[in-house]
């Protein structure tokens, strides 16, 4: 073989399945040993299980060290991989892929230069910001609405009754594809959260600049036009069903930025 991967998977989650994605060759498993910061590891399966699981996937396992001579290494950039290719292949060429599969020990103790906001424009950078404290894994959205008198209130996509409903009691969406069925969701998306604060504030959006981080669903767009907003500014998405032509219709002037003042 002229590739393979090494990595240590002592479960299966997205993180590794991303990860196998990417790099589609036999694969060989890492056992700790005296690795001891992993020895600790609960939640780890027995490699035979997890070797049972990757064929399952349709994956080739590889248990003799020994096949892998001449191939080129792929592993995870963490800890445990460096020290297996330092003791077991020192003479193998390798190559790291920088993926993010759990709180190692250089990783703990790296100093991280702070993440710029996207943009220099307050309204952008207030829902960039605000996309960042949502707990929704899978789809972190921030919103931003400038009302006339030019103060700024943010918000982002948030579940109830509780923001951890999704993962304690399972996420309706999972049933869907993508686009079917938006109204099934214990999510209230950071639009229609920004219009209903305002609502109860009794501050009126008629003429307000609107920014979001993901292009809104048709339910928000609803919103968004029935609020009476000017300006809306995405970043990225798309539009689904009627979204941008209910918008359009009502007259409100849609913007895409790409990491650009908003203006």
């Amino acid at each position: 073989m002229t590739r393979a991967v090494v990595a240590y998977i002592p479960v299966l989650h997205e993180g590794y399945r991303r990860f196998l994605e990417r790099h589609p060759h036999p694969v060989f498993l890492i056992e700790p040993r005296e690795y001891r910061p992993l020895q600790k590891d609960v939640r780890a399966l027995a490699p035979a299980l997890v070797a049972a699981a990757l064929r399952a996937w349709g994956r080739e396992v590889v248990e003799d060290a020994a096949r892998l001579d001449g191939a080129t290494l792929i592993l995870p950039d963490e800890d445990i991989s460096h020290l297996v290719v330092e003791r077991d292949f020192p003479r193998h060429a390798v190559l790291y892929d920088s993926v993010f599969l759990r709180w190692d020990k250089t990783r703990t103790v790296k100093l991280l230069e702070p993440a710029p906001r996207a943009t220099t424009d307050e309204l952008a950078a207030a829902a960039e910001f605000e996309a960042a404290k949502s707990l929704d894994w899978w789809r972190r959205v921030g919103a931003a609405i400038r009302f006339a008198d030019g103060t700024i209130e943010a918000s982002h996509n948030q579940h109830h009754p509780h923001e951890t409903s999704p993962y304690s009691e399972g996420d309706p969406r999972s049933n869907f594809f993508q686009g079917v069925h938006l109204e099934l969701s214990t999510a209230e998306h950071a639009e229609a959260h920004l219009i209903a604060r305002a609502a109860r504030a009794g501050r009126a959006t008629e003429g307000a600049t609107v920014y979001v981080t993901d292009f809104p669903c048709p339910p928000c767009a609803k919103l968004l036009a029935g609020a009476g907003i000017a300006k809306l500014i995405f970043r990225t998405g798309y539009a689904v069903l009627d979204g941008q032509q209910v918008l359009e219709s009502a007259g409100v002037e849609i913007v895409q930025v790409g990491g650009a003042s908003a203006a």
